[in-house]
């Protein structure tokens, strides 16, 4: 038989033991409570002005070489698009293949055109010839070229070379062309500005070498555009990219979930619409 050697312990264990599982408790309720975002700032039936687009689902994958995306699902998703935004912007052409401008089309969507360009010669080639010939063949539904797309980022093209490339394109097409990277990489590339129609930059809070709270993410955007507006003053500043992760790892105050995406995004456009 078992006997307790210290019966006064016990009162202290349950009170210790109630206490942790009551701030267990709060804190599950703390974290699952609704929260209550702002209004959006789109009236009823307004939609976006562009949004980003790549076709892919699932397990499909670009980086693999020899994925395809098939044009029914491309059209499909330009056709649920369309009830949301008027544009689309992409990012590159695989294999000359328009699905995306047929789409866009059919649906009344505008596109800003990418061109991926790289550190490999070829496929930078094939891009260029493709994207001028879809140019040509779409100046009712593209209404500009963005050629490249973070290529100074990733280090994978000379400032010289890029900027070689989009006078290239910009001979050849009809349409306004422009370069899209991150913010600090125009700062830090000012000679790219004199090549491009306008300047494209990407401002991703969540994910800035000093990361951002969603709470701030607007501010953010606001003060790194009047910052970019005013090194490059006679240019049009367009943001390329602006978003907020639904789900994954914290960064220090930046805190990843659907009411932080939804309110970074409320807050920008009512910020926007100002």
């Amino acid at each position: 038989m078992s006997r307790l050697r210290n019966p006064s312990a016990i009162g202290p264990a349950l009170a210790s033991f109630s206490l942790t599982a009551l701030a267990i408790g709060v804190a599950w309720w703390w974290l699952g409570a609704p929260i209550k975002l702002p209004p959006s700032p789109q009236a009823a039936g307004q939609k976006l002005y562009c949004v980003s687009y790549a076709p892919f689902r699932g397990a499909q994958n670009p980086l693999v070489e020899g994925t395809r995306v098939e044009p029914q699902q491309i059209d499909e998703d330009l056709a649920l698009l369309s009830k949301f935004t008027g544009c689309v912007r992409t990012y590159s052409v695989d294999d000359g293949r328009d699905d995306v401008l047929k789409s866009a089309r059919r649906y009344g969507l505008k596109v800003l055109h990418g061109v991926w360009v790289s550190n490999d010669p070829e496929k930078t080639r094939r891009q260029i010839a493709t994207s001028i010939a879809l140019a040509k063949a779409y100046p009712d539904v593209i209404t500009a070229v963005v050629v490249g797309n973070e290529v100074l980022l990733r280090g994978e093209m000379s400032a010289t070379n890029l900027i070689a490339v989009i006078r290239e394109i910009k001979a050849q097409v009809s349409m306004p062309v422009t370069y899209a990277d991150v913010w600090e990489f125009w700062l830090r590339y000012p000679d790219v500005q004199n090549a491009v129609d306008f300047v494209t930059i990407h401002v991703l809070p969540y994910w800035e070498d000093f990361p951002i709270p969603a709470s701030h993410a607007a501010a953010h955007l606001t003060a790194i555009r009047r910052q970019v507006a005013a090194a490059f003053p006679n240019k049009e500043i367009v943001i390329g990219e602006f978003g907020w992760p639904s789900a994954g790892r914290m960064r220090e105050g930046a805190r990843p979930s659907p009411s932080n995406q939804a309110r970074a995004i409320i807050e920008t456009q009512a910020l926007a619409q100002r």
